[in-house]
């Protein structure tokens, strides 16, 4: 038995019988642990690919496996974890997402949720985007439920007695707020232990449909889950009500499972709080036991009433060719079961029968588990690959070619089919085909991706997954594609061009990108506009002497059509009469010049008559460069900034040291006073990696810190005021909008706060007052050093295999190339800062509060 034990994964076997474990091993260590327990890893799955997948959560870790002596740990951080439960000295990496719940579907599709967000679907395995480092990929993550969070629920149970509570003590004037009382929540607050049922024991209705617990609402939600393009969409399966409700408002449905005998088991945590602490108003801990519940526990099978249980077979004495007859059964938990221990096993006296249920087996699944117990056994033979990628099932088609991957390099056979496969009538079989023809480059499997986007280019998934496997050959499938006049011509032709166009740019091969610039004569003058795009996107990625190489293999029309982009840019970057939308765009444009060249007129946009937007696109685009002279520029721009941009140009120069030495010496000589930058900001510099220059802040900056008891002591009597709504709304525009968001004002960076009054006030002054006493992992504070010496400090917002999107104080987001990545690491404290009651005193408080208690 394998058991998630944070922060190790431990194998726990019974040697002698007596049902309990006598051995005893941890097989991998340095899972992460967050203080309110919601975020462990969780979920071990056996896959279709003979190994087990378990979810990382949003803890992440820096994982190790004990077996590999003098391995580095490696970061899993919002990845999935994939390992062999033959072989301990190593572990894949995959795409991960998702909070607890973490599923499977008969063909391997991956599903899990999150506290808000019933059901997310995974686009692809993002190993076909890491071969890749040049490809720009979007999240794999995809909600599927149509109204998300807002999805209607169908509560049956009363308030939670502390909602009473709190609605008594408010009346008595005890507690702040109105008298009105908690009230069911009605929308996902709590999603949990996402579950794809594939037993036999419930009508044939529920197969592959998606149970998530909601542990908020007491209740089991159940969605048909159905195709939709190359995804799923997961919809409401029970009108007007929920597939389980409860009255009793300790029933907490965590996670399900699929049964031995064909039932759905629903694990029941059963407590009186779901909560964590800091939720809570802290006055209201003398009257509850958080750990109420801590003996307790149900689990309850699910099954149709005409349902007769059948006894759970034990497979671990069934003979070899039993564990093949089962792999055809209805029931999944039978196959899975019977495929894991086939792979244990290793007896090849099963390879024989194997091959014949591949063939022949009545039910796709039978016949994909077959196959994929052969390749577990090393047994797979080309011919069966072949057939299998004819079968009459597009899923075990799809899951053949994953298989035939690996027999891609030595096998023309295997590599004809493929590239013959363009034709398949199913539109999955075909995304599947886009990402497996990257296993092997050759001038076929090129031609085969060409076709595959002239048919099926309109879709956005389709067209990365063709991207991602041109790491070689993207100029045969750029020529071939920028010869196709209606193709080059749709909006989605000429994006997929100019992504590859980029692509071979940053890969910088003089041949491909000879390619490239050999096409731009060929295109008429009516697309001058793809043009331009085509040269701007073929040296986004480089600078300097790179960029001049490119330009001078180009023969002059590259340049030509460069210095056109360079001089509409400067026009429409200063023309006032502009719209804001084309002076942004054109002001990105001047990243493409010397910074030299482009100073001037950054001079000139970043003065106080020009609209924000504009400002804020130049400090976008300075922020680019690495010259001296930014910090210069910035400093000179200094005195006509507003607060949020003074915030932005501060970020700017913190990133890289010669422009923080400048800023430092700005604050010293008087230039910049001290109060000028945030005080959120000024504690992240206390914490710099380079001492000296954490050192040089502490003694420009007086610590006026107070210990976070004291200052929440202090601001009790925010909660005794009344406070006005009105001020509250504009103190949330001004201090919070940055990173939350509320009534259509502000960015979703941080915690959502939709139905934050249900915490009560007290908790959520402690939230404010006191971030770092609790702090989920997924708004903790990196520092992300780049090889170019750029330092950015923030949250990760969102990351692939390829990028990092570093989310910064001042509510910027900058992308970051992986390859182009020197260290990544956390600070360990939150990205809400401490300090907030330097701008927020008590009066300003009571309005803040007052505000945030209206919000439904």
């Amino acid at each position: 038995m394998f058991v998630g034990d944070a922060p190790d994964l431990l194998y726990l076997k019974d040697t002698d019988g007596d049902g309990k474990a006598d051995l005893r091993k941890v097989v991998f260590t340095g899972f992460g642990r967050d203080k309110a327990g919601e975020s462990h890893l969780n979920s071990i799955r056996w896959g279709l690919d003979n190994r087990f997948h378990l979810s990382t959560s949003l803890s992440g870790g820096n994982i190790t496996a004990v077996a590999a002596k003098g391995s580095k740990p490696v970061s899993v951080r919002g990845r999935g974890f994939v390992f062999d439960p033959r072989d301990w000295t190593k572990f894949e990496l995959t795409t991960g997402g998702g909070q607890h719940g973490m599923s499977l579907d008969d063909w391997g599709r991956k599903y899990t949720c999150g506290n808000s967000q019933p059901a997310l679907t995974l686009m692809y395995d993002d190993r076909y985007i890491a071969r890749n480092p040049n490809l720009k990929a979007p999240k794999a993550v995809v909600d599927v439920t149509p109204k998300g969070k807002f999805t209607k629920l169908y509560r049956i149970s009363p308030p939670e007695p502390w909602r009473a509570l709190r609605t008594r003590l408010r009346k008595t004037g005890k507690f702040r707020g109105s008298d009105e009382g908690g009230t069911p929540f009605g929308f996902f607050t709590g999603a949990t232990g996402i579950t794809i049922y594939r037993g036999d024991a419930l009508p044939k209705t529920h197969l592959g449909n998606a149970f998530v617990g909601e542990v908020a609402n007491n209740m089991v939600y159940r969605a048909n889950v159905a195709p939709n393009g190359v995804g799923v969409t997961a919809s409401r399966a029970d009108q007007g009500s929920e597939f389980l409700a409860s009255r009793d408002i300790w029933f907490r449905p965590v996670q399900f499972a699929n049964a031995p005998d064909g039932s759905l088991y629903v694990l029941d945590m059963y407590r009186e709080l779901i909560e964590g602490a800091a939720f809570l108003p802290p006055e209201f801990m003398k009257y509850l036991d958080p750990a109420s519940g801590n003996d307790r526990g149900r689990i309850y099978r699910i099954a149709s009433e005409k349902f007769t249980r059948r006894p759970t077979p034990r497979l671990d004495r069934a003979s070899t060719a039993g564990l093949v007859a089962l792999l055809e059964h209805r029931n999944g938990w039978h196959r899975d079961t019977a495929s894991r221990l086939l792979y244990q096993r290793q007896d090849r006296s099963a390879v024989p029968t194997l091959r014949k249920l591949a063939a022949k087996s009545k039910l796709p699944e039978g016949r994909a588990a077959a196959l994929t117990a052969l390749d577990g056994l090393g047994a797979v033979e080309e011919g069966e690959l072949l057939i299998a990628l004819n079968d009459a099932s597009a899923d075990a088609r799809s899951h053949a070619l994953r298989l035939a991957e690996k027999r891609a390099s030595d096998s023309s056979a295997v590599r004809a089919k493929l590239a013959g496969m363009t034709d398949d009538p199913s539109l999955t079989a075909r995304y599947q085909l886009a990402f497996s023809l990257g296993a092997a480059p050759s001038p076929a499997s090129a031609e085969a991706l060409a076709k595959l986007a002239l048919q099926d280019g309109a879709d956005s998934w389709m067209r990365m997954a063709i991207l991602s496997s041109l790491r070689r050959g993207a100029d045969v499938v750029f020529q071939r594609l920028a010869s196709e006049a209606k193709f080059r011509k749709s909006s989605h032709g000429a994006a997929l061009l100019v992504a590859l166009a980029e692509q071979i740019g940053a890969a910088g091969r003089d041949s491909e990108i000879a390619v490239v610039l050999k096409s731009l004569s060929e295109l008429t003058a009516k697309e001058k506009p793809l043009k331009q795009k085509l040269v701007k996107a073929l040296v986004a990625k480089q600078t300097g002497v790179n960029r001049e190489r490119i330009l001078a293999a180009a023969g002059g029309q590259a340049s030509a059509i460069l210095d056109e982009i360079l001089r509409k840019a400067k026009a429409t970057a200063v023309n006032a009469k502009a719209k804001d939308a084309a002076r942004v765009d054109a002001i990105r444009s001047l990243r493409l010049a010397g910074f030299g060249v482009a100073r001037p007129l950054f001079a000139g946009l970043l003065q106080p008559a020009e609209s924000p937007p504009v400002q804020a696109a130049a400090l976008e685009s300075v922020a680019g460069f690495s010259d001296a002279g930014v910090a210069d520029l910035l400093l000179g721009a200094w005195p006509g900034l507003s607060p949020k941009l003074r915030a932005r140009a501060a970020e700017t120069m913190l990133s890289r040291p010669t422009w923080l030495s400048r800023l430092l010496d700005a604050v010293e000589k008087g230039d910049i006073k001290t109060f000028e930058l945030d005080p959120a900001r000024v504690q992240l510099l206390r914490q710099h990696p380079d001492k000296q220059v954490a050192a040089r802040v502490d003694r420009l900056f007086v610590d006026a810190r107070q210990s976070r008891q004291e200052v929440v002591d202090r601001y009790q009597a925010a909660l005794k005021h009344q406070g006005d709504m009105a001020r509250g709304k504009a103190i949330f525009k001004e201090s919070c909008s940055t990173c939350h968001k509320l009534e259509g004002v502000g960015n979703e960076v941080g915690a959502e706060l939709k139905g934050i009054r249900q915490r009560g006030m007290a908790a959520v002054l402690l939230n404010i007052l006191d971030p770092n006493r609790e702090v989920k992992p997924e708004f903790m504070v990196y520092v992300l050093e780049t090889k170019d010496g750029r330092t950015l400090a923030g949250m990760i917002g969102s990351e692939t295999a390829n990028d990092v999107t570093i989310r910064q104080i001042d509510g910027s987001a900058v992308e970051v190339r992986r390859v182009d990545i020197k260290s990544l690491k956390s600070l360990g404290m939150s990205f809400m800062p401490e300090g907030l009651e330097f701008n927020i005193d008590v009066p300003k408080m009571a309005d803040l509060l007052n505000y945030l208690n209206s919000i439904d």
